[in-house]
């Protein structure tokens, strides 16, 4: 496996619950949409940028990505539902991921990661901090991880990302700049 190109992908194909079912994504964060603030980091260090959302996809191609939704044969699946669909879509060798509900991720972050995947680019890198592990800021190879992602959601009864990638192989990276990783999916969050 050698990493050749790079795509980007913002995950947004979440129900929203503890959001009152609101479409975080497409929430303001800081004036900015939360959705678009990760994509503008993605495109820092990828062109194409992409967003996997099951609903107002419309409002989400207005943002200027091109949209995609959750393969009905794996939907209800969690985000493994929305990381087989990315990867299927992804036409590159690697595929970076990033929630929507992030907005301060940088795209310094992504470089950490990509750097960490050009040295073992056979491997699933996701971000940790000192509060513990953020694994859907990640980057995969795109093909190897689909193939046996498939495979995984076949088979396993527990769709946990760690537990894929755990199955796939997969390191942590560490990045000190915790502030960058604030997850957004409360209203007491967000305001």
């Amino acid at each position: 496996m050698v990493f050749l190109s790079l795509s980007g992908a913002v995950l947004a194909g979440g129900k929203g619950e503890r959001m009152a079912s609101q479409d975080k994504g497409l929430l303001l964060f800081r004036g900015e949409v939360m959705a678009l603030s990760v994509g503008l980091a993605l495109r820092q260090v990828t062109d194409c940028v992409f967003i996997n959302a099951n609903r107002n996809s419309e409002r989400y191609a207005d943002l200027g990505f091109e949209v995609i939704a959750d393969d009905h044969f794996y939907q209800d699946k969690g985000p493994l539902s929305g990381l087989a669909a990315c990867l299927t879509f992804a036409k590159t060798s690697h595929l970076l991921v990033s929630p929507c509900d992030t907005p301060c991720i940088s795209g310094d972050a992504f470089t950490k990661l990509i750097i960490a995947s050009n040295a073992f680019p056979d491997r699933i890198h996701y971000l940790s901090d000192a509060f513990g592990s953020h694994p859907l800021h990640a980057i995969l190879p795109v093909e190897p991880a689909l193939i046996m992602l498939k495979d995984f959601l076949d088979k396993s009864e527990r769709h946990s990302v760690m537990a894929f990638y755990e199955v796939f192989g997969c390191e942590s990276v560490l990045w000190d700049k915790s502030e960058e990783l604030l997850n957004v999916n409360t209203p007491d969050v967000l305001s």
